[in-house]
């Protein structure tokens, strides 16, 4: 299927590894020009050479910080020289801090608020007045387990992301007529640094072996396995394309059925 993406420019946040180079990859695999972002540099012009290299797209490294919203509008405007505009927004973001809901540090749950929703609101902001301006955009983020069921040692988890998913259904109702899209990809496990991270911490906090974490994490995907990265990417690219214009203010699962809801 060609998504038309062809042209198309995104901005994508984290995305020098991981789930955000899926994305990033899968883009230019349609031909769309991309800004590479992280809060590392070299691994920022890495992963835009190679992405660059592999596909014969533009890909542009720009380092930025999520911790400081403010920074949201230089990259932006870095973003938007390089490319001509910004057609395409990702939201992502490093994994927030472990630990349980009845030891949240206010000051550390602060912090992740800047990083998980007042860097990507603030970048939103910015991009939103011209999508809607040339009447197409795509605002697609990634979220997490925790919007649709508690996770065990992952409270800032369990307590940001619904906010997203909030602010996200809300700005999709305001911008849907104007052919803007705003939806939520929820991945669940993909051998990531943070699956690696979180599963270590599961392992400390149950009192096992990480391959036994690692373990219990496989036995409870109905599909069996972990996800790949290029499914992911897949998925993300559809919901970037003209074919996805109707779904719109949606959570698309990209699971394995692992998440138990039925909502």
């Amino acid at each position: 299927m060609d998504l038309k993406l062809r042209g198309k420019r995104a901005l994508l946040l984290a995305s020098s590894k991981g789930l955000g180079r899926a994305a990033a990859q899968a883009l230019a695999g349609e031909g769309a020009a991309v800004v590479i972002s992280a809060s590392n540099l070299d691994r920022c012009r890495e992963t835009a050479a190679a992405i660059s290299q592999a596909h014969g797209t533009t890909a542009v490294p720009i380092r930025a910080d999520m911790f400081v919203p403010e920074s949201m509008d230089r990259l932006f405007e870095q973003a938007q020289a390089a490319l001509g505009g910004v057609d395409i927004l990702f939201i992502n973001h490093p994994g927030p801090a472990l630990g349980l809901a009845q030891d949240i540090d206010v000051t550390v749950l602060e912090r992740q608020f800047r990083l998980m929703l007042a860097s990507p609101i603030r970048l939103i902001s910015r991009a939103l007045p011209a999508m809607r301006e040339r009447r197409w955009g795509r605002i697609l983020s990634v979220g997490g387990a925790g919007m649709v069921t508690p996770l065990p040692n992952k409270a800032m988890d369990d307590t940001l992301r619904p906010a997203l998913a909030g602010y996200s259904k809300a700005l999709a109702n305001e911008v849907a007529a104007d052919g803007v899209t705003v939806n939520i990809i929820l991945p669940r496990t993909f051998v990531t640094d943070r699956v690696r991270h979180s599963t270590a911490a599961n392992a400390a906090l149950w009192g096992v072996s990480v391959e036994e974490a690692m373990r219990r994490r496989i036995e409870g995907i109905a599909a069996g396995r972990f996800g790949e990265l290029e499914e992911f990417g897949a998925v993300a690219a559809f919901l970037c394309s003209d074919a996805a214009s109707y779904v719109n203010g949606s959570i698309v699962r990209v699971d394995g059925s692992q998440i138990k809801s039925v909502f």
